[in-house]
């Protein structure tokens, strides 16, 4: 028996090294000699399709910098595809019809039946789509596994579709309609899928970023980042209907109709549902919708989320499901629906370090600031990465980071108003109270002139609520007045919009919001090694920050885009500079592109 089971061993290693020997490494470039078998940089196939039709199983290609104007088709099991710069090897299939007859229309790349398993990694792959009534695909793989890491997936209406199981991380799909969809010949195949950046940009059909179209299939997504850029369509950021065990942890999601959809009717639910410490934003019906048609003690586990600036919350439909430990805040409509609050949920402001739109040109920052009520809130039995009680959010519980919280100063107040109360001449001020845990007072100023710039004299009162009285001196005409927001540690912030309080000798009245352009000091400063920069703008206007060397010599651009009105902030990263000054520019340009503003600021680097 012993003998036997010798002679097996041996005929499988025999086998497996023998597999080794026939698998080949080859070579994809613009400017090799196109010389078969392309084994090397030198004898390197000028083209991929071709490469790929000489390639055996289980060969690795590498493909060098270049824009191969092709449509991949694969048949073969086993291979890897390995470009050496992620952004720099682009197969561009713009313009160019698919060479498989199916179903689908497949632009890129297409894994038929026969195959096994591919892995991608370091590629970009570009198609623009003209017709969109045909279902383009960037990747797509039946009866096979799935391998991509640093891939890009630029201008294509669906970047993946797959069938029986995948391992994607570490990609950016962008201007698309569907980022990974998971097709109906799904079983339990097992689907990881982290680190990823779905941008979806495309107002046809049913835009989402994960979704699955029937039940089955067991889903890992973390640390991703799926956003819906504003549009008429916006359907659902996760969409799964699976009765299989599905884990969702640590993403951020935000413009979709629904930004997570869970649907277990296709099965008796074979395993829990976790949904934990996501961002959830944005959302224009219902942010988290889940449904349960059989009461089998399985349950949906939702704790140590985020839900913020949502049309409306949770909905449960048939079996009440009780989360817990999460917290909401600026969400209108109807918070829960078929389902109870949980004990420890809250409703605060958990004082992001910057929630601006979720967007490609825009520079959040959803980490926590210093005093933020979202810190150590969680589920006690779940903990950060440095072994204390988890934060709430994308960046809390195992799967988190680790990171200093910084103490910001609060958010210039919003919404200064004034109005005139002739009869006891004196001016009512009134403004959006701050929401931050640690705000402690506004400070209020006053001048004569427009356009002020505040300081401890024209201070004119103290106050913590949102409201104050201003008695006006016997013939004054015309004043103007700002607030700022103070802090429990005294960090003040910029200044309110200004506001004009105009009198003529015949009593009538005309008030004016003063909006100007400015740029203003980085906070903080000195630092190491980021830093905010804020400014304001009259209009709206399209905007460039550029920093320089003290001795003028450009080294970064920062593109903001077209900015609304009033105040902005945006975080620079001097990583990897040495300390010393530098200076920071705005230009402003407004419409046809004509300059309207520009200003520029020192600051210091300091490590």
């Amino acid at each position: 028996m012993n003998k036997i089971i010798k002679f097996l061993i041996a005929i499988i290693i025999f086998f497996v090294v023998q597999t080794k020997l026939i698998s080949e490494v080859r070579y994809v470039s613009k400017t090799g000699g196109n010389i078969a078998p392309y084994t090397s940089w030198v004898t390197a196939c000028d083209s991929l399709q071709k490469c790929l039709n000489y390639c055996l199983s289980g060969d690795t290609v590498y493909v060098d910098r270049g824009i191969y104007k092709e449509t991949i088709y694969v048949n073969k099991k086993d291979l890897t595809i390995i470009g050496v710069d992620a952004d720099e090897c682009v197969i561009d299939g713009t313009g160019i019809d698919g060479q498989i007859n199916t179903v689908y229309f497949i632009n890129v790349l297409c894994v038929f039946d026969s195959c096994n398993s591919i892995n991608i990694n370091n590629i970009t792959l570009k198609k623009k789509s003209t017709n969109e009534a045909k279902n383009y695909k960037a990747i797509s793989i039946r009866h096979g596994f799935l391998n991509l890491n640093g891939v890009n997936i630029d201008s294509t209406q669906n970047a993946v579709g797959l069938h029986m199981g995948c391992d994607i991380q570490n990609c950016i799909f962008k201007d698309i309609l569907q980022g990974i969809n998971v097709g109906d010949y799904t079983s339990d195949g097992c689907y990881n899928i982290s680190n990823n950046l779905m941008y979806i940009n495309y107002d046809y059909s049913y835009p989402q970023g994960i979704g699955n179209s029937i039940g089955g299939g067991n889903f890992n997504i973390t640390n991703n980042i799926i956003i819906k850029e504003a549009g008429l369509n916006n359907y659902r950021g996760i969409d799964l209907a699976s009765n299989k065990k599905i884990f969702v942890s640590n993403n951020l999601i935000s413009g979709f109709r629904s930004n997570i959809y869970i649907i277990s009717e296709m099965g008796v639910p074979e395993d829990t549902t976790y949904i934990l410490n996501n961002i959830l934003l944005n959302s224009t019906y219902y942010v988290l919708m889940t449904s349960n048609l059989f009461d089998t003690g399985k349950e949906y586990v939702i704790k140590n989320n985020i839900f913020a600036n949502n049309a409306n919350g949770l909905y449960c439909y048939y079996k009440p499901e009780e989360p817990d430990y999460n917290m909401y805040y600026n969400n209108g409509g109807v918070l829960f629906t078929n389902v109870n609050p949980g004990v420890h949920d809250t409703i605060a402001d958990p004082m992001f370090v910057k929630d601006t739109l979720v967007n490609l040109s825009t520079n959040y920052d959803y980490r926590l600031q210093k005093f933020s009520p979202a810190i150590d809130r969680g589920d006690p039995n779940i903990l950060d990465i440095d072994g204390s009680r988890s934060d709430l959010g994308m960046y809390g519980g195992p799967l988190g980071k680790k990171y200093i919280y910084n103490d910001y100063a609060p958010k210039p107040a919003k919404g200064l108003k004034a109005v005139y109360q002739g009869d006891t001449s004196r001016v009512k001020l009134t403004w959006k109270r701050n929401t931050e845990s640690d705000f402690a007072k506004y400070y209020i100023y006053k001048d004569i002139n427009p356009n002020f710039v505040i300081d401890s004299t024209k201070r004119i009162g103290i106050t913590t609520d949102s409201l104050f009285y201003d008695n006006l001196q016997k013939g004054t005409l015309k004043v103007y007045y700002k607030l700022t927001a103070v802090d429990n540690t005294n960090n003040q912030s910029y200044s309110s919009t200004e506001v004009n309080v105009t009198i003529t000798e015949n009593e009538e009245v005309t008030i004016t919001e003063n909006m100007e352009y400015a740029l203003y000091q980085n906070y903080p400063n000195p630092f190491n090694p980021s830093t905010t920069i804020s400014y304001n703008l009259k209009d709206q206007s399209e905007v460039r920050i550029k920093l320089y060397t003290i001795t003028g010599e450009l080294i970064k651009t920062l593109n903001e885009g077209v900015k609304a009105k009033g105040y902005s902030e945006t975080k620079i990263d001097m990583s990897g500079y040495s300390s010393g000054i530098y200076l920071y520019k705005i230009e402003v340009t407004g419409n046809g592109k004509i300059p309207v503003f520009s200003d520029l600021e020192k600051m210091m680097l300091l490590k």
